[in-house]
């Protein structure tokens, strides 16, 4: 759930470390309230996978509810980009 930017912040070091990310940076203004930018050398979302980013309660990464079981990431590379884009202002 975000609420504040530093869930965002979390959610997507999250992503970065399950992307393979070696380095990272992040850059914050205002407390993440005017800007909150992450840099990471991971492997980046499947171009096929670009229209899921801002579908609610979508991924690439489960083809059934039996993958819940087998599960060894943080989450997935782009989830909370939806959930982000909600609480942030137009």
């Amino acid at each position: 759930v975000i609420q504040r930017p530093h869930n965002a912040l979390k959610e997507i070091l999250e992503n970065a470390i399950d992307a393979g990310a070696t380095r990272v940076t992040v850059s914050v203004r205002d407390g993440g309230n005017r800007s909150l930018s992450v840099q990471d050398n991971g492997h980046g979302i499947h171009r096929g996978d670009l229209p899921l980013l801002c579908e609610r309660h979508a991924t690439s990464k489960l083809r059934d509810f039996d993958g819940l079981r087998s599960m060894s990431t943080l989450g997935f590379r782009g989830e909370a980009l939806c959930s982000i884009s909600f609480v942030s202002p137009p």
